[in-house]
């Protein structure tokens, strides 16, 4: 073995487009490993003109991206590698535990170990299951990283034990700051006047979509010059009925002209910078990390935020608003409070600050080298 440590990721195809919370925390932790070698699995495309950092090693596992929830162990070619591959000093899987792909990792690992793989094996719950019912039967690590307290609560709860259970949270680069010029563009293009309200997720398993639209009169009520926009990019084919039904019931409510559906947009960070208020009163992060991607983006960009309690985005802390889970009054008036310059420049400070100390990608990629350094330290041979 090398005296750098050498990691194998385990975990969808790490290649564009980066717009998957999950692929962008390997590709980030990877890319800022100081006392380790990572290797990640990616497209063939990909590892024949990547732009990862050069250390990062890459290994063309995939033939394609892939949509946002493939079947990790679909394609054969995964197993494949883990049977029969270089076994590396230490694999660490990054995905959302399911029956098939933890099955097929404690086969993979079993396997290996009766070869005489020794190396320690890291299991990352990259997105929250549907339930935690029964989660204790998916846990096949030697090692457990939960991505917030309230996660690694959940797994105790549910009866995992007997594996250290460490809380490391996601991470995300900090955008550039768009021009105001582009910024500029798109509030024309959509036509964003006055103050912007955003909710940049999901439309068909979390009601947060409808969370919004409902405190959003409140919002109005108050301070009349708001717009809010949605921009919900539409992962599966259910997302175009559940758009319909939220865009008839804003209708009704007679407030179509204060409401855009902007679906996916060509620059996130660009959209984060024409709004005023992130609000993300979510009952469901199911398929996202603990704090998705957005949110971490919002946060390096000081864009303030008002998130609903009661779930891992309570992490948030000082630099979010956190208000009762469906209680439009509270939603409203955390909203248009945010509207002040002075609240906005004390969140916007919050969230840079947050950002830099806890989910930037150097702070997370160091607190992962600690932890491989742990589970490697003192033990058996790794390799076999």
């Amino acid at each position: 073995m090398s005296s750098r440590p050498r990691v194998l990721f385990v975990s969808k195809p790490i290649a564009p487009p980066w717009h998957d919370g999950s692929k962008n925390l390997v590709r980030d932790v990877a890319e800022n490993l100081v006392d380790a070698v990572p290797t990640v699995m990616t497209t063939e495309a990909f590892s024949e003109a990547n732009d990862l950092r050069p250390f990062v090693r890459v290994e063309p596992v995939y033939r394609e991206g892939g949509g946002f929830s493939p079947a990790l162990f679909a394609n054969a070619r995964v197993l494949s590698r883990l049977l029969r591959g270089e076994p590396h000093d230490l694999w660490h899987f990054v995905f959302a535990p399911n029956p098939a792909s933890s099955a097929a990792a404690l086969f993979a690992k079993r396997f290996r170990r009766a070869l005489g793989f020794r190396g320690p094996v890291v299991q990352t719950i990259a997105s929250a299951p549907r339930s935690f019912d029964g989660v204790a039967r998916l846990v096949f690590g030697d090692r457990v990283v939960a991505l917030s307290e309230w996660t690694r609560g959940r797994l105790v709860g549910a009866g995992v034990k007997g594996v250290p259970i460490e809380v490391i949270p996601p991470c995300a680069r900090a955008p550039e700051v768009p021009a105001e010029a582009d910024v500029e563009a798109l509030r024309q293009k959509h036509g964003l006047f006055g103050k912007v309200v955003l909710y940049p997720g999901d439309i068909e398993h979390s009601r947060g979509a409808r969370n919004v639209v409902s405190a959003f009169p409140g919002m109005l009520s108050r301070h009349p010059d708001v717009t809010l926009v949605l921009a919900c990019r539409k992962k599966t084919p259910r997302a175009e009925g559940a758009e319909r039904e939220l865009s008839d019931a804003i209708a009704r409510a007679g407030l179509s002209s204060k409401v855009r559906f902007v679906g996916e947009v060509a620059s996130m960070p660009t959209l984060l910078a024409a709004s005023d208020v992130v609000a993300f009163p979510v009952d469901d992060l199911y398929g996202k990390v603990d704090v998705p991607l957005v949110l971490l983006e919002a946060l390096a960009l000081g864009v303030p935020m008002v998130v609903a309690g009661g779930g891992p985005l309570e992490a948030l802390g000082d630099a979010a608003h956190v208000v009762p889970l469906g209680d439009d009054e509270a939603l409203a008036h955390a909203v248009v409070t945010l509207f002040s310059p002075d609240a906005r420049a004390r969140a916007a400070e919050a969230g840079k600050e947050l950002h830099r100390a806890r989910f930037s990608p150097e702070v997370v990629g160091r607190a992962h080298d600690r932890l491989y350094a742990d589970a490697l330290g003192g033990g058996a041979p790794r390799s076999g």
